[in-house]
């Protein structure tokens, strides 16, 4: 295995030495046999650095013992594209495996039709009467003659533009449960992530920023005592910087720089150095328009939003607001308030960067390859081919690592001192002035028939809008105004049959920096929507299940996960005594409707001293062809447990203009012993690949908030769910 730190075009490994051959922009076969395959993804986690390969691999029939993976970029067969954007490269929205499976599996197969011919050509037969195994070509009498042997000659040749691509009961390597390929170094400590990058002449940087999202710096009342502290090399002042809407024809939203400063770094000879003098820093900031930034303003805001007369209608049909007007006295309400919460990956935000003669080398957990090139060259004004990216393994990221407000940074810090520079925030400061998922309210409103199901439903979300925030040309724009889809995410778009059915949003804008995080806006969506629906079974006395089945019964996939996660958790069938249960789906529509994903999920609660603890999560999925169960079992057991991080912990407050919370002691992530059981139900499609790594998320909350009103007959309306409502 090749750890993915150089980005370049393949054919830069070797080509000098002229031992190694390009078939396709992401094939090098060397001379020896062994086979390089590109990886436009950054592995983030999620697994991109073994499963796309894989496809590539089963496509070109190629030793899967003998493949070596590297990132990647300068190709337009790199990029994907987002919603009504021009193509970019970039990890995001869950797209990658779906966008990437045709394009990889037809390099693959055009790849090996090139090696097959190569090798007919040497044997004086026809293509067709040879076929490739395991990194050889067999011939017609069993001769048989390796990749390496032919790559020279194959890469002479045409490219098919449309191979024969193999039937999906041929594949070799996809929809096996292969082990990943970057898990021997990720155990040993070889893999290199961005805080572990060592470049020669390196400096180290710590910084300080303002307290308050709209602060300036005003003054560094002791920089002469810092720059004679030991190993201190410089302290610098750095523009401010923020995500911002894209300009028009711009390829996604970027960074715009003000002529504020907002933060100050240290740059020493080693880190503790750095952080010891950042911390004695002696600073004077003026907090800006946004100095009175609180919570309870935020709150009172979502509040406000909730009860106004006019909001953006996002979806109607039938007569919603007139069956809700004439049955006013029968009208059924819930309103939830969410938090703002931060991404918290576990490896800060970090990046080393050079700057020398008017170009930039980079190294460091970067998600965005385009997005970082772009504000770089916008901050200090060189080239965007003069930025060479080195992507490392990333350390967690969930969204937070796309923005590079800290590799813009860490090269101003490196333009400052001629040298390069590895700038890491520490925990505290990554916590504080990092990039947070926007707050949300929900205002339900509905009417139930004879029969108890849902005759006419008003949905309304409020909160601050993170396409209004960072990319106001994916608004839905009506006559009433514009709407963001994120903020009704698995509402708007939603399964359940209503034949009335009201959908609004309202925005609240405020100067707190926000960007996509893992499930976007479902993740408070659904806990809305799927909250509500069980506030409507309960209401009607019907069972949980029963009830979204019958407002699932036009919905075949849908039905599929549902009863798969039924029966799995034995539903028909009456609990232990103690336990109680929850179930919740969602369908998760890709962005711009690239995918669907169906999930359902059946949670398990049981006595546990004075408390109740979640015991089991039964997860069915329905994900189209799976081309690597492992990693998909592994993303259905990191997705609930960072759903239940969310679920159970993550809030963050403001005061005084900015975030309060500092470090894990006051925002908690889920520990090892809340972990329960995960018991994933993997269904089998004749889909091609649907996006996964967001998916299972937002039905988390719901299934554990309907078990608790099961319990105990409370209603929970805010996340993190409450600490007593799990009390006996």
């Amino acid at each position: 295995m090749l750890v993915p730190l150089a980005i370049a075009p393949l054919r830069s490994q070797t080509a000098e030495a002229g031992a190694d051959h390009e078939i396709t922009d992401w094939i090098l076969i060397s001379a020896s046999g062994d086979v390089t395959l590109g990886l436009s993804q950054p592995e983030v986690g999620q697994g991109s650095y073994t499963v796309l390969p894989q496809i590539l691999a089963d496509e070109l029939d190629a030793d899967w013992q003998r493949v070596k993976v590297r990132f990647v970029t300068g190709r337009e067969a790199y990029k994907i594209a987002f919603k009504n954007e021009p193509p970019v490269q970039k990890e995001g929205a869950s797209m990658s495996t779906t966008v990437l499976y045709s394009r990889l599996r037809t390099a693959g197969a055009a790849a090996r039709g090139v090696l097959v011919r190569a090798a007919a050509d040497h044997w004086k037969v026809t293509a067709n009467q040879c076929r490739a195994e395991k990194g050889f070509v067999i011939g017609p009498n069993g001769q048989r003659r390796s990749y390496g042997a032919l790559a020279a000659d194959a890469a002479k040749l045409p490219l098919d533009p449309a191979p024969h691509l193999k039937d999906r009961t041929q594949f070799t390597l996809v929809g096996k449960p292969l082990p990943r390929l970057d898990s021997k170094a990720k155990s040993t400590g070889t893999a290199i992530f961005g805080i572990d990058v060592v470049v020669p002449n390196m400096l180290h940087a710590a910084i300080c920023s303002a307290p308050a999202f709209t602060g300036s710096l005003t003054a560094i009342r002791n920089e002469a005592e810092i720059l004679g502290m030991a190993g201190v090399r410089a302290v610098v002042r750095l523009p401010a910087v923020h995500v911002a809407n894209e300009e028009p024809g711009s390829q996604h939203p970027g960074l715009a720089q003000e002529a504020r400063h907002n933060a100050v770094c240290v740059v020493a000879d080693r880190f503790w150095q750095a952080k010891c003098a950042a911390d004695a820093l002696d600073l004077a900031f003026d907090p800006g328009a946004g100095g009175n930034l609180s919570t309870a303003g935020i709150d009172g805001l979502l509040h406000q939003a909730l009860d106004a007369e006019k909001a953006v209608t996002a979806v109607e049909t039938g007569r919603p607001r007139e069956i809700l007007e004439e049955r006013a006295q029968a009208v059924i309400e819930r309103r939830f308030v969410l938090p703002h919460i931060a991404h918290a990956p576990l490896e800060p935000v970090n990046a080393t960067a050079s700057y020398k003669d008017g170009a930039v080398e980079v190294w460091g957990p970067i998600q965005a390859v385009a997005a970082c090139q772009d504000a770089i060259a916008a901050s200090v004004g060189v080239k965007a081919e003069a930025i060479k990216i080195n992507v490392t393994f990333l350390g967690g990221s969930f969204g937070r690592k796309i923005v590079p407000d800290y590799v813009v940074q860490a090269v101003h810090a490196s333009k400052a001192v001629g040298r390069p520079v590895k700038l890491l925030r520490t925990r505290e400061q990554d916590l504080r002035h990092g990039i947070f998922r926007v707050n949300a309210g929900g205002r339900f409103r509905a009417v139930l028939d004879g029969k108890g199901y849902p005759l006419a439903v008003q949905a309304r979300v409020v909160g601050q809008s993170l396409f209004g925030a960072t990319r106001k040309s994916w608004l839905d724009q009506t006559p009433e105004g514009a709407w963001d889809e994120s903020m009704v995410d698995g509402i708007y778009n939603q399964d359940y049959r209503l034949p009335n059915f009201l959908v609004e949003t309202i925005d609240t804008p405020l100067p707190v920096p926000v960007y996509f995080m893992r499930s976007v806006g479902s993740t408070a969506a659904v806990f809305f929507w799927e909250s509500f629906i069980s506030e409507l079974a309960h209401r009607a006395g019907i069972d949980q299940y029963a009830y979204r089945r019958t407002l699932l019964a036009d919905k075949p996939l849908a039905l599929r996960v549902l009863d798969a996660v039924a029966e799995a958790a034995r539903w028909s069938a009456p609990p232990l005594p103690g336990t109680v249960r929850g179930i919740a789906y969602n369908c998760y529509v890709g962005r711009g409707g690239r995918f669907k994903t169906y999930v359902a999920q059946v949670v398990e609660l049981v006595p546990a001293g004075d408390r109740l603890a979640l015991k089991r999560v039964f997860c069915a999925v329905d994900p189209g062809l799976v081309v690597n169960p492992n990693t998909l079992a592994a993303q259905i057991e990191g997705g609930i447990g960072f759903a239940l991080t969310t679920a159970l912990h993550s809030r963050i407050t403001f005061a005084d203009g900015g975030a309060e919370q500092t470090n894990f002691l006051d925002y908690p992530l889920l520990s090892i012993d809340e972990m329960p059981e995960i018991v994933p139900i993997i269904l089998p499609s004749d889909r091609p690949p649907q996006g996964f790594g967001e998916v299972v998320l937002a039905p988390v909350a719901p299934a554990i908030a309907q078990a608790l009103l099961q319990a105990s007959g409370r209603r929970i309306d805010t996340m993190p769910l409450p600490a007593e409502a799990f009390r006996r």
